[in-house]
């Protein structure tokens, strides 16, 4: 094995590492990845579709309720 190799001293905290810090990374561009837009929009297209049926439930329970009365 040669001498001059780097390696990992787990008990060497002096050595210069050259590894990425988490909070450094850069974020995906959202919008140029087509399957994060993909997911957004259907995130949202199932939001307004539970939308619309929690108010048509609630426009048929108030009829139940009026034609009760």
């Amino acid at each position: 094995m040669d001498k001059t190799q780097p390696f990992f001293d787990p008990y060497n905290f002096n050595t210069n590492t050259n590894f990425q810090d988490p909070t450094q990374i850069q974020p995906i561009d959202q919008m140029n990845n087509p399957m994060m837009y993909y997911e957004q929009q259907y995130i949202y297209y199932r939001y307004l579709t539970q939308v619309l049926e929690y108010r048509i439930k609630m426009k048929e329970y108030e009829q139940i309720m009026n034609a009760k009365k």
